[in-house]
């Protein structure tokens, strides 16, 4: 069973590191180098983690399974270079938190938490192909509906995982994981949607910098960091109950 996913980011950079968990703190439990973020149920797998302990400039994601560990290269492995076609500025952590205090919001729960590869090919990236048949029997593993190439593990409990309970995707399944192949730029990135406790046509004026997707009514603030890999904070409205009953039949 997959016990565990961590983001692992590199352990230099500590006054970065110290801005970003603070500012990410009310979202999970944090300690020096690290912030486990809870299960919406106690019983649910797997648990879900950003730690800052990655040697050099290194940025992977770990599984860990029974004995196993399973780490993925944050990467370009495609040797192309392409611009992000929309256009976004960079802000810092400071900056974003700074706005929302100046307008008493506040950042409530993660709904999920991934990684985007760069692929340009006409199949999956690899890494995440590879990734669907080593997980699949091991977690909650569903495609996405419509069949983008936006893959997800939805936390469930050990029954569940082995086929031996029906899943109730009507409750709350949070924070889930996602796996992204993209083809919109070359950079990778790091993803943590959040949600706050504000409209989306007021957040989306109060940062001009990002990038707005209407259609899912949230923005993508593209942090400075100190290393290759993007971080994006993707800003949702709050809401209530759940969204995984869309991925009933969708799992692998």
């Amino acid at each position: 069973m997959l016990e565990r996913i961590c983001l692992q980011l590199p352990e230099r950079h500590p006054d970065f590191h110290g801005r970003l968990l603070n500012f990410l703190a009310p979202l999970g439990k944090s300690a020096e180098r690290r912030l486990d973020l809870p299960a919406s149920d106690t019983s649910f797998f797997p648990l879900l983690s950003i730690e800052f302990t990655a040697p050099a400039e290194t940025v992977r994601a770990v599984f860990s399974l029974s004995g196993v560990r399973r780490s993925v290269p944050i990467e370009n492995i495609t040797g192309a270079e392409k611009k992000n076609p929309r256009p976004y500025r960079h802000i810092s952590v400071e900056g974003v938190s700074q706005r929302l205090s100046e307008r008493g919001w506040k950042i409530l729960q993660a709904d999920h938490i991934g990684f985007n590869l760069p692929w340009f090919g006409p199949d999956l990236h690899p890494g995440i192909r590879e990734l669907r048949e080593a997980l699949r029997g091991e977690c909650l593993y569903h495609r996405y509906p419509s069949g983008a190439p936006w893959d997800f593990i939805l936390p469930g409990n050990p029954e569940e995982t082995a086929g031996c309970a029906p899943i109730d995707y009507s409750i709350l399944r949070r924070p889930k994981f996602e796996l992204v192949s993209f083809d919109v730029a070359s950079i990778p990135l790091l993803q943590i949607d959040l949600c706050l406790n504000a409209p989306f046509g007021d957040f989306r004026r109060l940062f001009p910098e990002a990038l707005s997707d209407s259609a899912f009514s949230n923005i993508w603030l593209y942090l400075k960091k100190p290393y290759g890999v993007d971080i994006c904070l993707v800003i949702n409205e709050e809401f209530s109950g759940d969204w995984s009953r869309v991925f009933k039949g969708c799992r692998l």
